[in-house]
């Protein structure tokens, strides 16, 4: 079984932090697991074919943990651009069951979000437990979903 399924084109900038050099994503990366260890094919600003490196996406970045020091010294700032190996392909926001229901017999459709929205509302719905609070959630999701229709 190969122990990638995708290669994702990747730039961005090194920066230092506490004595480790991060590899910052220009764009983050949307879709894709994150924490996950996988390798990455460096070429720029050295080549290196097979560099072990974890994916951390928070909010706004991503950023490449390489797990073993190999990266000559470098500046804050200096450009680098290789292949991610992606452990796993790109995988589509899960529309819970509650919410699936709810746009279904709105009439609203749940597939025309960015990457950005899917994740802000999936996760806004996420934080409330089945109770009140989570169909006032849904109730607030469906209208929005059919303000942009």
């Amino acid at each position: 079984m190969p122990r990638h399924t995708g290669e994702l084109a990747v730039r961005g900038r090194l920066e230092r932090r506490e004595g480790a050099v991060l590899l910052v994503v220009d764009e983050r990366l949307s879709g894709h697991d994150t924490f996950l260890s996988t390798t990455l094919r460096l070429d720029q600003p050295v080549r290196l074919p097979d560099l072990p490196v974890q994916i951390l996406t928070f909010d706004d970045v991503t950023v490449l943990a390489p797990l073993v020091s190999v990266l000559p010294q470098s500046q804050d700032g200096d450009e680098w651009g290789g292949t991610l190996l992606i452990p796993h392909g790109a995988r589509p926001p899960t529309i819970p069951a509650d919410l699936a229901q709810a746009a279904a017999e709105a009439g609203v459709g749940t597939s025309g979000w960015s990457p950005a929205e899917a994740r802000h509302l999936l996760t806004f719905l996420s934080e409330a437990v089945p109770g009140p609070v989570r169909t006032e959630r849904i109730g607030m999701i469906i209208a929005a979903l059919a303000g942009l229709s």
